[in-house]
């Protein structure tokens, strides 16, 4: 795999929400949905680990930075972005 960092955001992210670092590299290497924030122009990759592990991240020649990683309870809300095109499957 190509080389992960991650910004100071996500960093604070992992730690306050108790979030795993493997479980994010896990979400990059084997998304269940991978799309494009049509708003912010990132990149998504979510997975179902438990709960909806969202995992926003950059590409660039030099690896993947990861800008932040969230969780989420329902998948409700992940189709909800989907739907409204907010975000667009890749």
């Amino acid at each position: 795999m190509v080389e992960v960092r991650f910004t100071g955001h996500a960093v604070e992210a992992l730690r306050k929400r108790e979030i795993a670092g493997e479980d994010v590299i896990s979400a990059l290497q084997n998304p269940d949905i991978r799309a494009v924030d049509m708003l912010t122009g990132h990149f998504i990759a979510v997975k179902k680990n438990g709960r909806w592990l969202v995992v926003v991240y950059d590409a660039a020649h030099e690896g993947i930075e990861v800008v932040t990683v969230y969780e989420v309870s329902r998948k409700t809300q992940i189709e909800r972005r989907i739907k409204k095109g907010r975000w667009v499957e890749v």
